[in-house]
This record gives C-alpha cells, sequence and structure tokens, in this order.
C-alpha cells in the first residue's frame, strides 16, 4: 500500500473551465494531458471541451489509476476541483472508449443522491460520444441511470440491454441485482462518489450486498471531498494497494470563500434572513428580477424547515425553488431546472438532496441551521467559491451551537469568533421591523405560515434530539463563556446599515448604559455605610473575590486581542492581588507535542463521529464470532429480546416482526419487496407485446418443424391422454 499526501502549491495549472487560451498554446494542452498517460483521442476530445489543463486533482489521480498494473486511488480534494473527470478519464480509457455487444455491465458508479447520478451521466455521456467518433465503425459506450423514483419497467428495459456503464443510487441497484437476478462478474471499474456518504451506516447493508456480487479484480476509485486520513475506514471497500491522495490539506475550503457567522436567538433567524437577503446579498423581488441578479443556496437541517423557509421567500415574493430527499423526482427535477436556468434566485435545500449538486455561478450559501459536523459543513460551503470564483458562506448561529462552532474553528485552525470581521450579529432595529413585518403582514397574506411553523418547531425538537454532539472541549467552551463573549458586536457586513440608521444612534448608546449598568451596592450595603455590619464586610470579601477572578479572565483574553468584557476595576473597593501568568515552557521550534498535530483534522473528516455512549461502547466492544454452527446458533439466540406479551424471545429491532425479509447471497437480510416477482412479469409482458409488434412474420421465422419435434409432440400428446384416460383411486372405492 503507498499513501502521497500531495500539496497543491507545487502543482500549477487552474481548475479545468473552458478557457479562452491563445490558440497556439493547443498542441502544449494535448500534450499536458499525453503526459498523465491519457491517449490521444480521449486529449483531443477534452481540448475540444475547453478542458485545456488539468486540475491538481487530476495530475495527481491518473497516473496512479492508469498506471500498469492501475492502483486503487482515494482521492480527496475540495469541491468543485475536478474529480468527476478525475475518475471519468480513466474509466472511459480503461473501456476502450467502444461499446462491447457481447459483454456485460463493465463499470459500475456508485452515487448518494440522484442529483449527482444525473451530473455524472450528462458529462460522461458527452465526453464518451466524441470519443466513439475518432474509432471508424466502433459503436459509442452505452450508459445507463438507475435511480429511485423512476419506474421499474423502464429500468428492467435498461438493464436487460446490457449497458457498458450504469450509473445508480445503491438502494435502486441493489432492487434491480435481487429482482433481476444480475450477473455483475463482468464489472471492470467501480467508482464511488461521494465515498465518505455511501460508506456510512445508512449504506452499510446495500454495498455489502453490492460488493459481495463484484468481481475481486475490479478497479476501485473513491473519491470525495472529505475523506478520513485511516484506510481502515474504507476496508470494506476491498482496496488492493491503493494510493492515497489529499490534496489542499492545508485548505480545508477555498481560500476565495469568505465566511460569516451571525449570532442570532432561535426566534428570530427568519427575520436575520429576510435581512440578510434584502441588505446585504441584495437578493432582489420577483418583480425586479433580472438574469444577473445574485442568487443564493439555503440549507436547513429537515424538510419541514424546506417547506417552511420556501412559503416565506414566496410570501415575501422572492423566487424560490426547494429540493428535499422524499420529493417526488418529477417535482425535484423541476424544481432544479428552474433554478439552473434563472427562474427563481432561491434555492432551499437540505443536505441528503444538495450531496453532488453542481450549479455554476454560484455565489452565496446560507445555513439556516448550523451542521452539526465538520464534514457537512465542508460540503455545504463547496458550493460556491468554484473554479476561481469568489464566494460566501453566512451561517445563523443560535447560542446551542456555539459548541460546534467551537469545533469548526478548531477544524479550520483559525479564529472565528474573535474575528470581528467573520462573527457579529444582526442590527437590532432592522430584525425588530423584519419580526413585525412577517407577523403582521406575510402570516396575514399567507395562512398556511403559522401551521407551517409549528411543524417545523416539532421537527426542530426531533433534529436536535438526533443530531451527533459536539465536542467536550466545545461545551467546556460554552460552560466558561470563551463562546459567547463577543455575541453583542454588530457583524461588519452590517456596518453600512448602522450608518444609513444614524437617528438611532442615541437610542442604542442609552440601551447599552442600560444594559452595561452595574449599582454600586447591593440590599445588604444599604444604608450600611462606614459600618463594621456583618453582610457589609461578607459582601467587599465578595466583590474582591469576584474581581480577582474577572482579572485572570481578563489577561489571556487581552493577549488574544484586547477583547473588553465591560468590567472595570475601579468599580470595586480594595486592592486586587493577580498573579503574573507562567511563561510557557514550549520551545516553538523544537517542542513535540504528546498528540499528532493532524488530529482535528483527522476528527473532522471521520465517518466515525458519534459521541453519545451506545456509539463508543460499539466500537470499543469486540466480539468473538464462534466457529461452529451449533455455538453459532446458541449465539444468535442469545442476542434475542424476551418479549413479555408474546412470551417467546424476538430481535430488538423496532419494526421488524411487521417486515417480511429474505437473505440475500452475502447473507443480509433484505426486505422480501427486493424478490416481488416484478421482473418475471415484465418479461412476459414485454415478449407478448414483441410478438404482437411481429404480427405473421413471427410464425414464419420459425420455419418447418422437423421430424424430432413433430414425435416429441406425439409422444407428449400421448402421454397427456394416457394421464386422462386413468381411473383414479377415489372412484375405484
Amino acid at each position: 500500500m503507498s499513501t502521497h499526501d500531495f500539496r497543491a502549491d507545487w502543482i500549477t495549472g487552474k481548475d479545468n473551465a473552458p478557457s479562452s487560451d491563445n490558440p497556439k498554446k493547443t498542441k502544449s494542452s494535448g500534450g499536458t494531458w499525453a503526459t498523465l498517460g491519457v491517449s490521444q483521442p480521449l486529449a483531443r476530445a477534452l481540448n475540444l471541451r475547453g478542458f485545456k489543463n488539468p486540475t491538481p486533482i487530476q495530475r495527481a489521480a491518473l497516473p496512479p489509476a492508469m498506471a500498469n498494473p492501475s492502483k486503487d486511488v482515494l482521492g480527496m480534494a475540495r469541491t468543485g476541483s475536478g474529480k468527476t473527470l478525475a475518475y471519468l478519464i480513466p474509466l472511459i480509457q480503461s473501456l476502450g472508449g467502444a461499446r462491447k455487444e457481447s459483454s456485460g455491465i463493465r463499470s459500475l458508479i456508485l452515487c448518494p443522491s440522484r442529483e449527482l447520478a444525473v451530473q455524472v451521466l450528462k458529462v460522461g455521456k458527452d465526453l464518451s460520444r466524441s470519443l466513439a467518433g475518432a474509432n471508424k465503425g466502433a459503436q459509442p459506450l452505452k450508459w445507463s441511470i438507475i435511480m429511485g423514483g423512476e419506474s421499474l419497467d423502464a429500468q428492467f428495459e435498461a438493464m436487460s440491454a446490457n449497458p457498458d456503464i450504469v450509473i445508480a443510487t445503491p438502494g435502486r441497484l441493489l432492487h434491480l441485482a435481487v429482482e433481476m437476478d444480475l450477473d455483475l462478474r463482468q464489472v471492470q471499474v467501480v467508482v464511488y462518489d461521494e465515498a465518505d456518504h455511501l460508506f456510512e451506516m445508512g449504506f452499510e447493508v446495500q454495498l455489502r450486498e453490492i460488493l459481495h456480487r463484484l468481481p475481486t479484480t475490479r478497479h476501485n476509485l473513491l473519491f470525495s471531498a472529505t475523506l478520513p486520513t485511516t484506510l481502515a475506514e474504507f476496508a470494506k471497500a476491498g482496496l488492493n494497494n491503493p494510493a492515497f491522495i489529499r490534496l489542499d490539506t492545508e485548505h480545508r475550503i477555498s481560500p476565495d470563500l469568505e465566511l460569516a457567522f451571525l449570532s442570532v436567538k432561535p426566534d428570530e433567524k427568519e427575520a436575520a434572513l429576510l435581512v440578510l437577503l434584502r441588505e446585504v446579498i441584495h437578493i432582489p423581488v420577483a418583480s425586479t428580477a433580472t438574469d444577473d441578479s445574485p442568487r443564493a443556496i439555503i440549507f436547513a437541517s429537515t424538510k419541514h424547515h424546506v417547506e417552511y423557509i420556501s412559503t416565506l421567500l414566496k410570501a415575501a415574493n422572492y423566487r424560490t425553488s426547494y429540493i428535499y430527499g422524499s420529493l417526488d423526482q418529477v417535482a425535484r427535477q423541476q424544481q432544479l431546472r428552474h433554478f439552473r436556468d434563472g427562474k427563481s434566485e432561491v434555492l432551499v435545500v437540505t443536505d441528503v438532496a444538495a450531496r453532488g449538486l453542481d450549479i455554476p455561478a454560484m455565489g452565496h450559501v446560507i445555513n439556516f441551521d448550523f451542521p452539526s459536523g465538520v464534514r457537512v459543513f465542508v460540503h455545504r460551503v463547496g458550493r460556491t467559491a468554484r473554479a476561481g470564483q469568489k464566494g460566501h458562506a453566512w451561517s445563523l448561529v443560535t447560542r446551542d451551537d456555539l459548541p460546534y462552532l467551537h469545533d469548526l474553528e478548531t477544524f479550520l485552525e483559525r479564529p472565528i469568533v474573535s474575528d470581528a470581521g467573520a462573527f457579529g450579529t444582526v442590527p437590532r432595529d432592522s430584525l425588530e421591523a423584519t419580526l413585525e413585518y412577517i407577523l403582521h403582514n406575510l402570516e396575514t397574506s399567507e395562512s398556511q405560515l403559522e401551521s407551517l411553523r409549528s411543524v417545523m418547531k416539532r421537527g426542530q425538537a426531533m433534529f436536535e434530539r438526533s443530531r451527533n454532539k459536539a465536542s467536550r472541549e466545545g461545551y467546556r467552551a460554552l460552560k466558561a463563556g470563551k463562546e459567547s463573549r463577543n455575541t453583542t458586536r454588530t457583524h461588519s457586513a452590517f456596518l453600512s446599515l448602522e450608518e444609513e440608521n444614524g437617528g438611532e444612534e442615541k437610542r442604542a448608546t442609552l440601551l447599552a448604559a442600560i444594559q452595561s449598568y452595574n449599582p454600586h451596592e447591593t440590599i445588604f450595603e444599604v444604608g450600611a455605610r462606614g459600618g463594621q455590619q456583618a453582610t457589609a464586610v461578607v459582601m467587599k470579601q465578595r466583590r474582591q473575590a469576584l474581581a480577582r477572578s474577572r482579572a485572570r479572565r481578563q489577561q489571556p483574553l487581552a493577549s488574544e486581542g484586547g477583547v473588553d468584557l465591560g468590567f472595570d476595576p475601579a468599580d470595586t473597593d480594595g486592592d486586587i492581588h493577580v498573579t503574573k501568568p507562567t511563561k510557557s515552557y514550549r520551545d516553538p521550534n523544537f517542542f513535540l507535542p504528546h498528540e499528532n498535530v493532524e488530529t482535528n483534522r483527522s476528527k473532522g473528516y471521520s465517518l466515525s463521529e458519534g459521541t453519545s455512549f451506545a456509539e463508543q461502547a460499539r466500537s470499543a466492544t469486540m466480539d468473538l464470532n464462534a466457529d461452529d454452527a451449533d455455538p453459532q446458533r446458541a449465539q444468535k439466540a442469545s442476542q434475542l429480546k424476551w418479549d413479555k406479551k408474546r412470551k417467546r424471545f424476538v430481535k430488538d429491532t423496532p419494526g421488524e416482526d411487521n417486515k417480511k425479509m429474505i437473505r440475500g447471497e452475502s447473507g443480509a437480510l433484505l426486505p422480501a419487496t427486493f424478490k416481488s416477482g416484478r421482473f418475471a412479469e415484465w418479461k412476459k409482458t414485454a415478449h407478448r407485446l414483441s410478438g404482437q409488434r411481429t404480427g405473421p412474420q413471427s410464425q414464419n421465422s420459425a420455419g418447418l418443424a422437423n421430424a424430432e419435434t413433430i414425435l416429441k409432440g406425439r409422444r407428449e400428446k400421448e402421454k397427456r391422454q394416457q394421464k386422462n384416460g386413468r381411473i383414479s383411486k377415489k372412484r375405484r372405492l
């Protein structure tokens, strides 16, 4: 196994977007592809489509993928860096760029979402079509797409045509493999797009059964924007001598991306969203929208949030599209087409539906709900700042989201909360005015908003109970007040808005003075000045203890950037003795830390993000399987749970008794609906229709029957007559 960590600083060349280079440089551009091992016809096809220079991930991944013998590749690069062509080029070249009628499925591309599968199909067919034209008499590669939400009969027909390349989602592919009893032993190349999401627990059963049907000599290509550093988490893919390629590890996100985090209250997120769209991003309403209007993608946690936000924005006269996982496939395609064609400026999506969406010229990404994992954040903000363009990512952060923000700050290794240009609040006046506008105007015009908001709140409660927990360091920072000390500072993006509202400056100053008012005496000290009452002495000692504690906390904050906590030592009586901070013993040049500097990064990219006791215990336990049949049955029986109502042992799986299961080739239990006989019925219908289409020609095409066929028919006829003439035992009695 060879592991390579590539860096993008020594790899020249920009993203392979269509460029307007000098025609004299066309020959050198083709030579660039040839140096990576790309064939001449394929390099010519790439140049004709404007892909002059390979991207860094393509420069690093193509040589090991097309070597002889080829190596399995695990490639990680940020979103929009050309990963699709990084695996399509070696896939098409290994298949020869032409169709073979005799062989079955030769390549398989697995995608976690339907939109990503459609995108890969569009790019692959366009590239292979011109490649087949270079070979005289050769037919282009036959592509087929298999995904949920489409007709099974159409997919039966597509798979029966023996396509060369199949692009599929794991669930529907497994359904067809079991229903049609597909033979996948001819597969040569398997591609896992968005591999980290494919190998999560949600697709474990599907991948286990699919990989069991594939040959062990297959060539594996895994690509994603986030991959863990350990290859053990991808051991189930059956990798053979893999090459691990990680680009831009020093830039977890695009350097052209500007991050902004807005501190809001949970009930003010809708108002903050409208203020952001109207005052900062400047998205026009439907009556003034043009083709050059800025556009934005809004990420929400559940489909209930998507429905509420899209209805709210439509009521505010914004042209809005929306996509979520359970939406009908036809509606998803229609909504995405409207956004691509410029018929809407805002797209509201969930994380499940947004994986792999390729939308060019996207300037803004808004996280309405802060993501609970670092990998989710990286994939969300990767929708913008693609192909060298500038982009902005806006995140609405509540107090409950501060531990997750601390984890993101640790992962990115850059200050967020203490950065005035990245963290701040929305002006209070704009928020209050927008809240009044929503309550009195929008809810009056749109009667569904109130009911959708209540459904959204219930969905939010369920989401908070089920999402992953942040790290313990994040909760410690929140408890110590480190992540909430600067939540009253207005974000720099709204400074121009505050300058326009200059008449409210006195009001804001008065409110700030009232908020920071600190009385010089408490109820225990009223009328006790000059005396030595016990209550006054206790309060004096208490003030001195609090002053020392605040001073100790203020020293490290002042060293970070001079943050003012609103504490004045003059408010206390007596002297304050503060010990000087001890100097660090660490030499910045020769100090060796006790943990790897890549620890925080590896935690962010890891697939096992569970922090609950059950998930940690599951990963820490080791169960030894029995090596004989009888102990295995006893061990399996011991894993059952006693049901008091039915007075017997049952499996501890919710809803297991209501589902009929079948066992696949790998031994995994699959739903019985995967083998429902639909394919057999389709075959009968297809043959009957084909016979009706041929008409009388089908009788002549069979030709005259020979002597052997006639004798065989006579024997069968005689056997039937003899059987029908026999007297049964009942009649004899």
